[in-house]
This record gives structure tokens, sequence and C-alpha cells, in this order.
């Protein structure tokens, strides 16, 4: 009888352990989600405009772009280049799943689509995908947390991301998040098959009204050599009205 009463007994502290380890790790993924979701909240919004650089090096030389860009909710964009005297004039226009290009070189606008909105912008280390995408991590990825590392100042708390959708992007991501601040200072971006395809440093946070945005980022694709793509915001306005007809294809050839 007391061999029973020791069997049941142990059964019943493996049962309790098992169950805080349940509730332990839901609560984490609780916890991560909340945390990305925080992260998302600091860094967008239902509308944007922006003027900025976009500073090429491909480890030979170094192009400069400006532009401006008008962006409403995941789904639609326009950008409008100014310079070099090459791209001057080129115009994009993203809706839904959709990216038109204008060049007036050529006096024509294309479309691309699916897997060509994963090749290189202007030879740059950002896709067409990378340049026009602005959608809410915490809708399209589910959070784990992992061990940031020792040593890391300030104090950061990484989150590992995969998609909920097979047909987003990037499969995985692994974000450095400050946990006070609730910004990002650096990510990875991985392909399904674990190999990592990009790395984006987040530099130079400033305060925008009651966010915290920072003014740099700075985008290495990892299957290329001695590159690496500056991205500057030279201003930025969150939840702006933007005119309906902005995001329209007439817009293209104005």
């Amino acid at each position: 009888m007391r061999t029973n009463a020791t069997m049941a007994n142990l059964l019943m502290v493996a049962a309790a352990l098992v169950f805080t380890f349940a509730q332990s790790a839901g609560a984490q993924k609780s916890d991560a989600q909340r945390l990305l979701a925080a992260v998302d909240d600091n860094l967008w919004s239902n509308s944007k405009t922006i003027t900025g650089r976009l500073i090429i090096d491909n480890g030979r030389r170094e192009r400069v772009l400006t532009w401006e860009v008008w962006m409403e909710g995941v789904e639609r964009s326009f950008s409008h280049y100014l310079s070099p005297p090459r791209e001057k004039g080129t115009k994009m226009l993203k809706v839904e799943d959709k990216l038109w290009l204008y060049t007036p070189r050529t006096d024509r606008k294309i479309l691309i689509a699916g897997h060509l909105m994963r090749q290189s912008m202007f030879g740059s280390d950002l896709s067409y995908e990378d340049m026009m995408e602005d959608k809410k991590l915490s809708r399209a990825y589910r959070a784990s947390l992992e061990t940031c590392g020792a040593g890391e100042e300030p104090p950061c708390v990484a989150l590992y991301l995969v998609a909920l959708d097979e047909d987003t992007t990037y499969h995985s991501r692994r974000l450095w998040v400050d946990p006070e601040k609730k910004i990002v200072r650096r990510q990875e971006l991985y392909a399904r098959g674990g190999k990592l395809l990009k790395t984006v440093e987040f530099l130079d946070y400033r305060p925008l009204g009651h966010r915290l945005f920072p003014r740099r980022m700075v985008f290495r694709d990892k299957l290329k050599e001695n590159t690496k793509t500056t991205y500057v915001f030279e201003t930025i306005e969150f939840d702006v009205p933007i005119p309906e007809d902005m995001f329209s294809q007439s817009r293209l050839k104005r």
C-alpha cells in the first residue's frame, strides 16, 4: 500500500510540474507577443509621410538616392525619387500585393508582382518588398522569448518570430529589443530553411511625439559580400491625412 501511495504522490508531483511548466511557457509566449505589440505601436501608424535618403554601398562605391513616400496602412504606398539624375522622376505605387514602377526614361509603367517583389531595388540591399512593406509584426508572426546573450548594453530581450502565413516574405526573424523603451536594436531575417538572408540595425533613435523612432536603418544582404544600404529618415510625420488619388495609377505619369 505504501508503494502505491508513493507512486501516486510521485505522479501528482510530476503532473504539477508539467502543469507549472505549461503555465510558464504560456506566460512567456504571452509576454513575448505583448512586447512585440508594444514595439509595433512605437513604429507603426495608420499613415505616414517620409522624406529621406538611401545610401547604397556596394563595396566599391556609394550612390545616394533621395525620395519622398506616402504610406497608408499595410496595403498602399507611393514613392517618388528626386535624385540622382538617373533615378529622378522614378515612381512606385503599391496597392495590396502589386507594385507598379514608372521610369521617365522609358515613359512606361511596369507591374512588379510575385517573386519579382523580392528582387534588389536599384542594386541596394533592400528588395522592392522591403522598401514598400509596413506591416505589424505582431499580426504576421508568433513570438517567443530567447536569451539575449551576456554583456548586452543596454540590456535587451531577444524575440524569435515565426510567420503565421506561408506566403510571408521572411519565414522567421530574430529581434533584439530594449524592453524598457520598446524599441528594436537589430534584426535578423531568415528563409524557411533557416538561412540568414539579411540583417538590419536600427540606429539614432529620437523622440517624435510619443514615439521613439530610428533616424537610420542599416541593411546588409548576407547573400552579397561587403555591401550595405543605409536608410536615412530626414523627416517623418505620422497619422497624417493623405489624398485618396495619391494611390491611383494616374499619379505615376504626373
